[in-house]
């Protein structure tokens, strides 16, 4: 089915209306068939008035001229101060700027020089560490070199010291010290050579006068009992009488040990001491020795043939000390 449709005829006083051409709309709508429907009659603006011509315009002179022209002036004064005080302002701005600037110039510059002066005086310290370090070097080398030298000495001395004493000793191994026996006014070698011949016949070994080729007494302070030293004409009678003496205390109580009463001297009875006779530095050494075994309870201490030995007790091995070095390390060991 076909959806066109056929539009409406209109009517002939509607084509008559709608073809009229009036230049007066109004009264041709008044005369419509349809009357003054939905229209509304207004009334006309009214024109502006034109414009003033340039022939109508003002004089210059006119009092409102007058003012436009003092008011533009004064505005235009005004922009010219701000102006004026805008760049005085920034004049002000940049001159200080430059003041800084110039000023800071100057500080960097003063820095730069400091800075170059520390960096020399850098360079400088640089090299005097250098050279210290390096003399510090050399220093240690040579006091390694001179200390090497000195433990070498060291040594070197030790043994001239050890075969100075070996020779003391092989020139004095025939010789005996006995201690404690008192000094007798005007003495003499006679004397002297008596007191030998009673201990030998105390502890049964017999000293002949010509079994002693020198006898004398140290010296000494004055009011001290000196040292006898006594040399045999061989190394046999002294060890002989050093072992008897020692077989002879070790029989015999401790009263009963050799003295100046057991011998026949008068006077007050005095324990008396035979050792081989030692060097100086010997004899010190067994003073120190004689002290250690003391402190350290060692029951024996003597010496044979120059050499100082140490026993611990009976039946313990013996310990030759041959410094004041080894008792140290004797002593480092007992304390471990």
């Amino acid at each position: 089915m076909s959806d066109r449709r056929t539009p409406p005829k209109s009517s002939t006083t509607t084509k008559l209306i709608q073809a009229r051409s009036d230049s007066d709309i109004p009264q041709a709508m008044s005369s419509s068939p349809f009357g003054n429907v939905n229209t509304t009659s207004r009334s006309k603006r009214p024109c502006p008035e034109p414009s003033p011509s340039p022939k109508n315009k003002e004089p210059a002179s006119s009092p409102r001229n007058s003012d436009l022209q003092d008011f533009k002036q004064e505005i235009r004064q005004m922009l010219t101060t701000w102006k004026k005080e805008q760049q005085d302002y920034l004049t002000k701005i940049i001159n200080e700027q430059s003041t800084q600037l110039k000023r800071l110039v100057s500080d960097i510059a003063e820095l730069k020089i400091q800075n170059n002066s520390m960096q020399k005086s850098f360079s400088e310290m640089e090299s005097t560490v250098t050279f210290i370090s390096k003399q510090y070097d050399d220093m240690s080398k040579q006091l390694e070199s001179l200390q090497k030298e000195k433990r070498a000495c060291r040594d070197s001395m030790q043994q001239q010291d050890a075969k100075l004493q070996d020779l003391q000793q092989l020139s004095r191994s025939s010789i005996i010290e006995i201690r404690n026996v008192p000094n007798k006014e005007k003495e003499t070698a006679t004397d002297l050579t008596s007191v030998v011949s009673r201990i030998g016949a105390t502890i049964n070994t017999p000293v002949d006068r010509t079994q002693v080729r020198d006898i004398y007494r140290l010296p000494g302070k004055p009011g001290t009992v000196r040292p006898i030293v006594v040399e045999f004409t061989n190394v046999e009678t002294k060890n002989q009488m050093i072992t008897s003496i020692r077989n002879f205390n070790k029989g015999n109580p401790i009263e009963g040990r050799l003295n100046t009463l057991s011998i026949g001297l008068g006077g007050d009875r005095r324990p008396i001491y035979v050792a081989e006779y030692l060097p100086a530095s010997s004899r010190k050494l067994f003073y120190i020795t004689r002290e250690f075994a003391k402190r350290m309870e060692y029951k024996y201490c003597w010496t044979s043939n120059g050499n100082i030995f140490l026993r611990k007790e009976e039946g313990a091995r013996q310990l030759l000390i041959k410094s004041e070095q080894s008792l140290a390390d004797l002593q480092v060991q007992m304390t471990k």
